[in-house]
């Protein structure tokens, strides 16, 4: 339906709609916006935008795919000037990241995406993707050009969250220079770390648990684990606190003893989630103090806690949605961690001598975006050992790897 074609002044009508959406989506996320809300800031009855649109979610769809084709098109028409691969990456994503400056609002919505049409959020990556592997194929003869190229797009997209919307800050020739350079030739300054996979180590999921000896602290720590449950098999919009109560087994009066609200909760949830990562990622690094060692190590931490444990994740994510501040908070919390050690492995001469917080938000997107490939697009979701030994490849030399050598070497397991 939103594809008719109406008159001139139906197609203004439309427009208005579309524009209006945008607003009231970007206010309050798409589950607490409503057709009634959009129809009544542009003067209309549900009547009449039901003539553009099916509902709500049509709407949603409708906004996320134009701004998709837009970008893909403004993309592609600038790669023809170009033929030098290392050029074509570099207008690729100074393109992409000039669109996304010019409609933050839309790219803030479809962030969301994951949580209202997942099917969306996967074709765009693909298609994104795409694009990316055409070009890497001219240089690369790979099994491995669709991993490479979340890679990449990995490799930005926390650099475009961090400083076009947290910070609100621009991204400038330095960060771009920076990205290019980690993309092309990874972090190992030295050259000379060749990349193995570790077997996966056991972990409950509950590294934090503690003995409690009051039971109010217990009471706590019961509603806590029955919220992170919840959340993540629903998501944070369709628990109600009543469910909450009814699986802590404890009534709703209580809960309230404890937080003033659903999104306290969430909260205190996510800085439980953050520690979780921080205790397991340990397991797997504590034994090292090569940085090179330590990124290849915990790298695969955070695939293995991802494929096991991806619902926590999804709060994580989820949480951006809620309450922004508890979504940047867990994720600078992290980069601010990885910065330190970046810069110290820079200053021992392991690491590459590049902009050590844009390299930790690149190393984190190169994370996620896999993250979201292997574990969340895909249903059952299971990462190949080759696909990780590309990744790491990817992580230590670059590019410049697989565009020297053509194929990956065979990996090892320790």
């Amino acid at each position: 339906m939103s594809n008719k074609t109406f008159s001139k002044k139906g197609e203004e009508t439309k427009k208005k709609i579309i524009n209006s959406a945008i607003k009231i989506f970007k206010e309050n996320g798409f589950n607490n916006s409503s057709v009634l809300k959009i129809a009544d800031v542009v003067g209309l009855k549900n009547s009449t935008l039901y003539r553009y649109f099916k509902n709500k979610k049509d709407l949603y769809n409708f906004i996320i795919r134009d701004f998709e084709e837009k970008l893909i098109k403004r993309i592609n028409d600038n790669l023809k000037n170009y033929d030098d691969i290392e050029k074509k990456i570099e207008i690729f994503i100074r393109e992409y990241i000039d669109f996304v400056k010019e409609n933050k609002d839309i790219f803030d919505i479809f962030r969301e995406a994951e949580f209202v049409n997942i099917d969306l959020s996967r074709e765009f990556y693909d298609k994104i993707a795409k694009i990316l592997e055409d070009i890497l194929k001219e240089k690369i003869s790979n099994d491995n050009v669709e991993i490479l190229s979340y890679s990449i797009i990995g490799s930005y997209y926390f650099i475009i969250l961090n400083y076009l919307f947290w910070e609100e800050k621009e991204i400038d020739d330095e960060k771009i220079t920076s990205i290019l350079k980690f993309i092309f030739n990874g972090i190992d300054k030295r050259g000379d770390f060749k990349p193995y996979l570790l077997k996966e180590k056991e972990f409950n999921g509950d590294q934090n648990k503690k003995e409690f000896s009051k039971k109010s602290e217990r009471t706590k720590e019961i509603i806590l684990k029955s919220s992170e449950k919840l959340f993540g098999k629903k998501g944070y919009s369709n628990t109600h606190i009543s469910e909450i109560a009814r699986v802590s087994k404890v009534g709703i009066g209580t809960i309230y003893k404890y937080f003033e609200n659903k999104k306290e909760i969430l909260k205190e949830v996510v800085r439980f989630i953050n520690k979780s990562l921080r205790d397991y990622t340990n397991i797997y690094i504590k034994d090292y103090s090569d940085r090179r060692d330590i990124e290849n190590a915990g790298f695969q931490a955070f695939f293995y806690l991802f494929k096991n444990f991806g619902f926590r994740y999804r709060i994580v994510r989820e949480s951006e949605f809620i309450d922004k501040d508890t979504g940047v908070w867990y994720y600078k919390r992290l980069a601010g961690a990885y910065t330190k050690r970046l810069t110290e492995g820079i200053e021992k001469g392991i690491i590459i001598d590049i902009n050590p917080e844009v390299l930790s938000y690149s190393l984190m997107g190169v994370g996620h975006t896999i993250g979201m490939k292997e574990f969340v697009f895909k249903k059952n979701g299971e990462i190949d050992k080759n696909s990780v030994f590309a990744v790491l490849n990817f992580i230590m030399h670059g590019l410049n790897k697989f565009l020297v050598g053509g194929k990956n070497e065979q990996y090892w397991i320790i």
